[in-house]
């Protein structure tokens, strides 16, 4: 057997499953790394705008091409046509925003770029989590050290660097005239998925079927009822953000206080 055949067709292995040792050891190792390249850069770059940029380049151009690889080899594997597997693969779902967003947030000025840090800092550390230890789809059906697997983790914790780096460098803004407009870049997503999957019959987002994923719990409450539960995904998603923004502006009072009560103390 060749190493394509074990590592890209997975020929004569099992999947360990999600919450195996391979999934939770290599998700976490890999993870880790990333979070701490992350805070390091993050706090490196702080006041280094040339090094905030090549660190999102970077971070952009990566992204975009674990995602043309993975295009590549998945037309080379299971053939069909071009179109067809760019479109059966399409960046469509929720963490695949980062491959967008993130060149947005590098190569914009002004009000837009802060809103694409916005969304970057909100969403980027909750998609290196659930997309590395709750990927049902992915650890259901592969095996943890394997190509899909692989650029999966890859991806997702990609997504999570963006995230952190942007938060220990200070780039978001989190200001209150960008809450609609920052929310409203998922919604023009989650919209255009939604649209695709009715059109061309596919489960971008899990607007159709939640694949073993947390979506899953959701898609049960609703008995499956396909309408009930698309409704959900868009409440979920569009209220964390938003209650993302509220919770931020809590702690940031908070410690606000706290530090204009220790100057109190201190003047006493």
């Amino acid at each position: 057997m060749s190493f394509y055949e074990w590592f890209v067709l997975e020929e004569g292995r099992t999947p360990e499953g999600m919450f195996s040792f391979a999934h939770l050891a290599s998700v976490t190792i890999t993870f880790g790394i990333f979070l701490f390249l992350a805070i390091w850069l993050g706090k490196k770059f702080k006041d280094n705008p040339k090094g905030q940029f090549y660190t999102m380049l970077a971070c952009s151009i990566t992204l975009f091409v674990n995602f043309v690889i993975k295009i590549g080899v998945s037309y080379y594997a299971y053939g069909g046509t071009f179109w067809g597997t760019l479109i059966g693969n399409a960046p469509m779902y929720l963490c695949d925003m980062m491959i967008f967003v993130v060149p947005l947030a590098t190569f914009t000025k002004a009000r837009f770029r802060d809103c694409c840090y916005d969304f970057i800092a909100i969403w980027g550390p909750l998609m290196g989590f659930f997309g590395n230890y709750f990927a049902g789809n992915i650890y259901y059906s592969h095996s943890a050290i394997s190509f899909y697997a692989l650029s999966s983790l890859i991806q997702h914790c990609l997504t999570g660097f963006a995230g952190f780096f942007v938060f220990a460098a200070g780039l978001n803004k989190m200001e209150k005239r960008n809450i609609l407009f920052s929310t409203l870049i998922l919604v023009v997503y989650m919209t255009t998925a939604l649209i695709l999957d009715y059109v061309d019959e596919h489960n971008f987002m899990f607007f159709f079927d939640g694949n073993g994923t947390p979506f899953t719990l959701f898609q049960n409450l609703v008995h499956d009822i396909k309408p009930l539960y698309q409704l959900e995904i868009y409440i979920l998603q569009c209220g964390y953000m938003v209650g993302f923004y509220f919770l931020y502006y809590l702690i940031h009072n908070y410690i606000d206080k706290q530090k204009t009560k220790k100057q109190e103390q201190k003047q006493a």
